[in-house]
């Protein structure tokens, strides 16, 4: 059982959390339309290049040294869950003026007696350079893996950004409480260095009530990004969550 529940939880961890989060140098500027129009094509050739395998796109569209390792990562997704399908559509600009693209992906697998179901969503501001991604950030991102027959369903209640050294909840909300369930959990604070762990490492597991897991925390006093990690245990099977959040110094920020 611990080899699963670290094996489950890694899982969560790589869901192409870097895949286009990378910085080349700025290009040239050219007019708003004709980025909107490239934004939309971009879009279609990236939901293409993911659902059909044909990984041109990341070479058409991304800095070659980037394309490799975002075709590495790829590969190895695909692997685990060779039936995903993705979604990929224009976002809202942001404040600054850089464009956005969503990035949603579906995906179901079967290991032995063990059934696996994924959900992972991202936001990504982007930069262009003659119809070209040359510049990405991650604006927010969460994963839900879930092992087991039972349909459980989870909301996720952490923020996308919050202040500086403000304290912030983390709630995991069980839908539907599993009032006869034994339920436990963890919660923890995910290094970048632990993104492509192989779970090597021990995950505690303590009671929790059956509603879900919920937490306070205090935000660092400087400005970047936090990556959360949760698994719950119950009775019908596991759920391991990961959330990023975004550390800013100003209100203003709060929405990007």
């Amino acid at each position: 059982m611990q080899k699963l529940l670290k094996n489950t939880f890694s899982s969560g961890l790589v869901i192409l959390l870097t895949l286009f989060s990378y910085n080349s140098s700025q290009g040239t500027e050219i007019s708003r339309q004709r980025q909107n129009a490239e934004i939309a094509l971009i879009s279609a050739k990236l939901q293409n290049t993911l659902n059909n395998n044909d990984k041109s796109a990341f070479y058409e569209l991304i800095p070659k040294e980037i394309a490799k390792d975002i075709d590495q990562k790829y590969t190895e997704f695909i692997t685990s869950f060779p039936n995903a399908k993705w979604l990929v559509t224009p976002g809202k600009d942001l404040k600054d003026n850089r464009h956005s693209i969503q990035i949603l992906v579906k995906g179901d697998k079967e290991t032995g007696t063990n059934k696996f179901s994924l959900q992972s969503k991202q936001r990504i501001a982007i930069n262009l350079d003659n119809g070209r991604i040359n510049k990405s950030e991650i604006i927010s991102d969460y994963s839900i893996l879930k092992s087991g027959n039972k349909k459980i369903k989870v909301t996720i209640g952490i923020p996308d950004s919050v202040l500086t050294g403000s304290t912030y909840d983390i709630d995991i909300i069980l839908d539907k409480p599993l009032e006869n369930s034994l339920i436990a959990g963890a919660l923890m604070f995910i290094k970048n260095e632990k993104l492509n762990a192989k779970g090597d490492e021990n995950i505690e597991l303590n009671p929790m009530g059956s509603g879900g897991l919920f937490k306070s925390v205090r935000a660092p006093m400087k400005e970047g990004k936090q990556r959360w990690g949760a698994l719950i245990a119950h009775s019908e099977g596991l759920i391991s969550i990961t959330k990023m959040v975004r550390v800013v110094s100003r209100q203003d920020d709060l929405i990007p």
